[in-house]
């Protein structure tokens, strides 16, 4: 798959995802009810827990790192440390999270772990706190590395 593919993929789902608010509130509010009711126990299903457990935080998660990773590639200023907007950083993020979850998820799955305190957790909080960072990305207008010399500028001028 070609880089513009990829990037066009990316964008796509990210718009499908927090592109606009309608679409913004539909995924915070889906998962944030469907986690609850897997989290309390309305339905138990393995598929289910591992669709909004494992599944949608972790491609937020991506669509969150690799959205980071494109902008700064688009030299515009991004309120994380460099290392994560540049390789291998931020696929290394990306990676480390996943297998996070992936290890949660084995544990509550399989039947080692099954507190309910971590279901909330992880079906509810940390998908929601992603999906609004990348949320909060997609509609915050970051100035370019470029525009933020230039205002420095206007500023000590100005005194």
């Amino acid at each position: 798959m070609s880089q513009q593919t990829q990037s066009s993929v990316l964008f796509n789902l990210i718009e499908a995802s927090a592109g606009n608010y309608r679409q913004y509130l539909i995924s915070f509010w889906g998962q944030l009810i469907l986690g609850y009711l897997y989290s309390f126990g309305h339905f138990d299903s393995r598929i289910a827990g591992f669709i909004l457990g494992f599944i949608m935080p972790v491609l937020w998660i991506l669509l969150t790192y690799r959205y980071v990773f494109l902008k700064a590639k688009q030299n515009v200023r991004l309120p994380f440390p460099r290392w994560m907007q540049t390789n291998p950083g931020n696929t290394l993020v990306i990676v480390v999270d996943t297998i996070f979850l992936a290890l949660i998820w084995t544990m509550v799955l399989t039947g080692l772990y099954e507190a309910i305190w971590v279901k909330v957790i992880f079906t509810m909080i940390f998908p929601v706190l992603t999906l609004s960072m990348l949320r909060n990305l997609v509609i915050y207008p970051f100035p370019g590395k470029n525009d933020k010399e230039e205002n420095e500028k206007d500023d000590v001028t100005r005194e």
